[in-house]
């Protein structure tokens, strides 16, 4: 091999440049094709696919039935600032695990939100501790809810969110998970973990284009959050409230996203969900297919 061809960059079937960081990344050519088309927000196609991703995501993470999920225009932080501020009531009380610059930066909104926090934090390559974080839920019972990132995207690391869900369960703490560099790609199952909310966007893992958060919320507790929120366009109940009446956004949504993001989850689901995007062993693909015969692409 000579040294031009060792030297020539990488690029993707589009001929651009691989992008390796946490998101935006790489997008396919059909995913890109898929913005050419003008939309309306109010279209009646626009609208069934605009339910089909919703209805999908909720699928991803095992919560059919008893979670729904409220998209949030804009940035995955964006997504994270609803979640937070939506679910946390005034007089409510979040224990932060913290190890890298999303738990520091979900610590920062909560605090410009004036809602009370206790923190655990470890180095960036430590997950949390948690007979610590035990320890803190026992001498500290006002705490309303417990946060963790699920892959914290400043070192990668993965933090036990089924350990630390049964822990929220045992001391009746709301449980919420920034999942933003894990879900679609490692298994989530909400309702088993006890989470009340997971929070993700279209750029990472699934390989839509950005622009588009969501969080995945069981039912119960995101009727619980009315009048929670320190903002009208971060107001997850609110949006969600006006999904549930008239199928359609409060504000005007990112069309082109949300179209590119339904074509990603088609390729999602053709790859093999999260087992084949996770790229765990090949013996399970065949039950992921299955799993998948019924999703409304």
């Amino acid at each position: 091999m000579n040294q031009s061809a060792v030297l020539k960059p990488a690029a993707s079937e589009t001929g651009d440049l691989f992008l390796l960081t946490s998101g935006p990344l790489t997008t396919s050519r059909t995913v890109k094709a898929s913005m050419a088309h003008d939309w309306g927000s109010r279209d009646a196609s626009f609208v069934a696919i605009n339910k089909a991703v919703l209805a999908r995501l909720a699928e991803i993470v095992h919560g059919e039935g008893d979670y729904v999920t409220v998209p949030m225009q804009g940035s995955g932080t964006f997504a994270v600032e609803a979640m937070l501020t939506s679910f946390v009531p005034p007089a409510g009380k979040v224990l932060a695990l913290i190890n890298g610059a999303y738990g520091q930066r979900a610590k920062r909104i909560l605090d410009i939100a004036w809602r009370k926090t206790v923190t655990h934090e470890t180095a960036e390559d430590v997950p949390p501790d948690l007979k610590k974080v035990e320890a803190i839920l026992k001498r500290t019972p006002s705490i309303t809810h417990i946060f963790v990132a699920h892959c914290e995207t400043t070192s990668g690391i993965l933090n036990p969110i089924t350990e630390i869900g049964a822990l929220a369960a045992k001391y009746k703490k709301s449980y919420l998970i920034d999942s933003m560099s894990a879900f679609g790609a490692l298994p989530i199952d909400a309702l088993a973990i006890h989470a009340d909310a997971v929070v993700a966007s279209s750029n990472k893992c699934i390989e839509g284009v950005p622009g588009l958060g969501f969080v995945v919320c069981r039912r119960d507790a995101l009727a619980a959050t009315k009048g929670n929120a320190t903002t009208l366009v971060l107001d997850l109940h609110d949006q969600w409230a006006n999904f549930e009446k008239t199928g359609q956004y409060r504000f005007t949504p990112p069309t082109h996203v949300i179209v590119a993001f339904h074509q990603a989850l088609k390729e999602f689901n053709a790859e093999g969900g999260v087992e084949g995007r996770g790229g765990t062993v090949s013996e399970q693909l065949p039950r992921a297919g299955r799993r998948h015969e019924g999703a409304r692409f």
